[in-house]
């Protein structure tokens, strides 16, 4: 079988595609939940890094302002997170994860992880190992 040359546009669009048919895939390896793959990082990184400013977990997932705060509304609705006033700065708001959050985590991480599993059983470590130096590199290059 010939494989045919992509350009390096076509190469980039197919790259985005594949991209997002993961993160659909990943999102409903979690859909049980009852949140998005975006609410659960935030979740995550609340569990991982204790509470924080809503614009510093903004900035480590790469959202904006008004998205950390609608996903913060949506996790404090369903007690998974709750928001507090910084002790330094009232102006600034905390946010944090409760205990029900803790045991979503939890839950999600298991089934996050089989789906991985699932995905990956065909690749050895050092075909992982590859693609994430494939992709490094790309980031490295775009980045310079």
């Amino acid at each position: 079988m010939t494989q045919r040359v992509l350009s390096s546009y076509e190469f980039a669009r197919t790259l985005s595609r594949k991209f997002k048919a993961w993160r659909i895939l990943a999102e409903n390896s979690i859909s049980e939940l009852g949140l998005s793959l975006g609410e659960f990082g935030v979740l995550v990184t609340l569990s991982e890094s204790g509470p924080h400013l809503m614009v510093d977990v903004a900035k480590s997932q790469a959202i904006t302002q008004a998205a950390i705060t609608r996903i913060v509304d949506k996790l404090e609705e369903l007690e998974l997170a709750r928001r507090e006033p910084s002790k330094t700065d009232k102006r600034k708001v905390r946010a944090s994860i409760t205990e029900k959050g803790e045991e979503q985590v939890s839950a999600g991480i298991r089934l996050y992880k089989k789906f991985v599993e699932k995905a990956t059983r065909r690749m050895s470590l050092r075909d992982m190992n590859f693609v994430l130096s494939i992709l490094e590199g790309m980031l490295d290059a775009a980045e310079s």
